[in-house]
Order: C-alpha cells, then structure tokens, then sequence
C-alpha cells in the first residue's frame, strides 16, 4: 500500500512538473527572438528604423536639426506618458506605427500624440475634441512641427488617411497608410 501511495505521488510531482510554466525571457532574448538586436546587426542606421539606444521616453523639443517631416517608426513607446485616455488611433505605412493619438472621451478636453523624428519620441498636442475628434482626425502641434491626420470618411475601425507633416519653414511630407482606432 505504501508503495502505490509513493507511486502515485510521483506521478503527481512528475505531471505538475510537466505542467511548469516555461522561464521568463530576458528582453534582450526577445529582441533576439524577434530580429531586432539580433547578433550580427549592421551597426547602420535605417532612417526608417529608431536607434535602438534611443531612450523610449517622449520629450515635448524635438532634436535641434533634423528633419522634423521626416517621421520615423515609433518602435518602443514603453516609457511614453500618454496621460488619462479612453481610446486612440495608430497611424500605419504598412507594417509600421508612426503616430499613437489618445484622448478621453470628453469633446472639451484635448487630445496627445507621440511621433518619431531624428530617433527620438517627440509629443504633440491637438485641440479640445476628445476621442470624437481623434477618430475623425485632427491636427496635433509640437515645437516647430504639426502633424495633420485625414482619414478616409465613416466609422470603420480601421481607415485609409493621409497624414501631412509640416514644419515652421513650410516644408511639408505626406504620408499614407490607415488610421485604426479603438
């Protein structure tokens, strides 16, 4: 009897530990697994890529003599202060987000976004509208920039736009994709 008790508890121990949730990767064994910062990586810039050493925190000075149409893929947005929200779009060129729009629900409160240019996170600011106006598209304001979001017209989730890109000598990017809000 003994001995069926010890089986039977071994087989208890040998399921359970069977059943052991695998260990928690490292963030860099993500990036790994990921391609990003995979061993071997050319140490050349993408503009199109952020610099994987740039800090994942949004500032509202963009870099002083960049390009500021020039928008870049968010990448990392961890560390980016968006404040309260109830919603938000994402701007994407194919497989890439440039621009994270959020707002409350509230048509009196203003709305924020965050963009990349000159690899690093930059916040801009849209008027009173809330999440109505965000959805529908806005113009959002940083230092020396702003950012127009036009989508196509309905109430889809996710939406044709065009997004044009301005700084404060004029100069101007257009950009298309889709704005997919929720």
């Amino acid at each position: 009897m003994m001995r069926l008790a010890i089986l039977s508890l071994s087989a208890l121990a040998l399921a359970a530990c069977s059943s052991e949730p695998a260990p928690q990767e490292s963030a860099d064994e993500f990036a790994d697994r990921i391609g990003s910062g995979a061993p071997g990586a050319s140490a050349t810039l993408d503009p199109s890529q952020p610099d994987p050493n740039a800090p994942n925190f949004a500032t509202d000075t963009p870099p002083v003599g960049v390009d500021l149409t020039q928008l870049q893929r968010l990448g990392d947005v961890g560390g980016v202060n968006l404040g309260p929200r109830q919603g938000g779009c994402t701007f994407m060129v194919d497989e890439q987000e440039l621009i994270i729009a959020v707002a409350m629900n509230e048509p009196t409160l203003p709305g924020k976004a965050v963009v990349r240019v000159g690899n690093q996170l930059v916040m801009a600011d849209a008027g009173p509208g809330g999440l109505a106006a965000i959805k529908r598209g806005t113009t959002f304001t940083g230092e020396g920039f702003t950012v127009q979001v036009a989508p196509a017209a309905g109430e889809a989730q996710s939406r044709p736009a065009r997004v044009a890109v301005s700084d404060a000598t004029g100069n101007q990017q257009n950009y298309s994709g889709n704005w997919i809000c929720a």
